[in-house]
């Protein structure tokens, strides 16, 4: 999942929520290896560890790499600079595929909502033109919470009707088709459709979509990490190998229950995060009340004791004895 915030326990740790499509790599690289990838295409390059170890594989097949990143790091620019088998594109899928090679495989890390992906799975499969197979594709998060459910960080440079109502500031929880409180969510970094489900809503839903349209095609999807989808077309040479690569990981049932589990812990910490935020807060609230009842209270306490003077004067004024 590209572009998500995520807590560390200590500087410099691991990320405490797993997101990356980094987590995959060993298995997106045997995969690239059985259908024998050369040419690479890659949507989303996030820190750019995945983009190296891509370029890697694919200069060792003779190939290359193309990266479509909207805001490529300093690191990329200089790959881009350095070597010629990298092919940096600055920009925004889907508009800027068009013009591209097409390459023999796919890695799709891009903007998670089902317009983008659809047209991004439309150019994949256009470039297979006739008697060729469909390329290999790899996608991420095709599970929770993208898999029924649109993602945008930029839902105004989208088509009006290709998005669904959302939200900056609610959450996501598992279970709950609606968006909450607290939850899951981009503090800014990106908004969520406010309902899970239906037509057109969710990566998933757009790879299902896909699949369904094109005759031979398989789509195997991994629970775990956000969960990885790879498309592949049944009669490829190399589909045997990744129906035995993938076949047990498939919707693995262990898998789901782990993910589950990560996600659950995970949400755990961000409400004891909010429960501390909101003590702290009420906290804060409390001093301030504090502060302002003290200050109150000395204000009327300067008033008694003026009071308290001026009555005395006027007593001692009183008890002064009379001239005559």
């Amino acid at each position: 999942m590209a572009r998500t915030n995520t807590l560390r326990c200590v500087p410099g740790a691991q990320p405490m929520l797993l997101h990356s499509l980094v987590e995959f790599d060993q298995l997106i690289h045997a995969c690239l290896d059985a259908a024998g990838a050369s040419s690479v295409l890659e949507i989303g390059s996030e820190s750019g560890d995945s983009t190296k170890r891509l370029l890697a594989a694919a200069t060792a097949r003779g190939g290359g790499l193309w990266c479509i990143e909207p805001a490529p790091t300093r690191e990329l620019e200089q790959m881009d600079a350095a070597d010629d088998a990298f092919h940096l594109v600055n920009g925004l899928s889907p508009g800027v595929l068009e013009g591209l090679p097409a390459c023999d495989a796919y890695v799709i890390d891009g903007d998670h909502n089902y317009w983008t992906v659809a047209r991004e799975l439309a150019h994949v499969a256009a470039q297979a033109g006739d008697g060729d197979v469909h390329p290999l594709t790899i996608l991420h998060d095709v599970g929770w919470p993208c898999a029924r459910r649109d993602q945008y960080y930029d839902p105004d440079g989208l088509p009006a009707e290709a998005v669904h109502p959302h939200t900056w500031e609610l959450g996501v929880v598992p279970g709950s088709e609606q968006a909450v409180p607290g939850g899951f969510r981009g503090r800014g970094s990106f908004a969520f459709a406010l309902v899970e489900g239906g037509e057109r809503n969710g990566v998933r839903t757009a790879v299902e979509d896909h699949v369904a349209a094109h005759e031979g095609l398989r789509f195997v999807a991994i629970p775990a990490v956000f969960g990885l989808g790879v498309v592949y077309a049944a009669d490829a040479p190399y589909a045997d190998q990744l129906d035995a690569l993938l076949g047990t990981l498939d919707g693995n049932p262990l898998l789901e229950r782990l993910e589950r589990n990560r996600l659950e812990l995970y949400l755990g910490v961000l409400r004891a995060q909010q429960d501390v935020s909101e003590l702290g807060l009420r906290q804060g609230r409390l001093l301030a009340e504090y502060d302002a009842a003290i200050a109150r209270t000395e204000t009327e306490a300067a008033a008694l004791r003026s009071e308290v003077a001026t009555l005395r004067e006027r007593l001692d004024r009183a008890d002064a004895p009379i001239e005559t």
